[in-house]
């Protein structure tokens, strides 16, 4: 009998966990950005950490707690290698690296990025003009850890920056179309839609409002 495949996600939370959105199941109720993401990798990951750049408050504690997260904080040092303690934890072959800033990430969209990754060190979305997305992107964790230990550059505190130098490093990657493959799965590419400022934040309530009205309602 084969022995079943686990998946690691660990998500990078970098200042805006705390925002809220509308829940698409339950409009007149908030979820926080982290909660939106974690609803969204937890029916595919086994395992699921959340690295935080900055100590938590209590309340987004407690609002992740069912998930059944594993919580890390920097405390000073430089996010990758947190990072890559979390991934060093994982008793999963590969892992997803994403943020909480990607409210809208479709569960098939992760499992599709995770089966791509079979038999590489990476698979990573990549738009037709090249650019890929390192912060939502499948790795292998021994590839992922080992770089990181011989790694002689000098991170810095742009997390973005420094995965996006470490990519180039690796060898045995999987570029997976966004318009040719993951459209097919979520045709309007939300998965991609990222919350980087309060003028993005507003976008993602629109949508999500939006998304919201739009279910159908339960026949009673």
């Amino acid at each position: 009998m084969l022995e079943a495949r686990t998946r690691c996600a660990v998500i990078f939370a970098s200042g805006m966990e705390e925002k809220t959105i509308s829940r698409q199941f339950a409009p007149q109720e908030k979820g926080t950005l982290l909660e939106y993401v974690l609803d969204s990798v937890w029916t595919v990951a086994d395992e699921l950490y959340v690295v935080f750049d900055h100590e938590p408050k209590l309340p987004v504690i407690e609002s992740i707690s069912p998930f059944g997260v594993k919580v890390l904080t920097t405390k000073g040092r430089n996010p990758i290698i947190t990072i890559c303690d979390a991934f060093k934890s994982a008793k999963s072959e590969h892992c997803l690296l994403t943020t909480e800033r990607v409210p809208f990430l479709k569960p098939n969209v992760v499992l599709a990025l995770f089966e791509s990754a079979r038999g590489y060190d990476l698979a990573i979305p990549q738009w037709k003009d090249g650019k890929t997305e390192t912060m939502l992107a499948v790795y292998r964790k021994n590839a992922f850890t080992r770089l990181i230990s011989t790694w002689k550059g000098i991170f810095s505190n742009n997390v973005k920056k420094d995965i996006a130098s470490l990519v180039e490093q690796l060898f045995a990657v999987k570029h997976v179309s966004i318009e040719n493959e993951l459209k097919e799965l979520d045709p309007e590419l939300d998965s991609f839609l990222q919350v980087k400022d309060e003028k993005s934040l507003q976008s993602a309530r629109a949508k999500a409002s939006i998304k919201a009205r739009a279910r159908p309602k339960k026949a009673k």
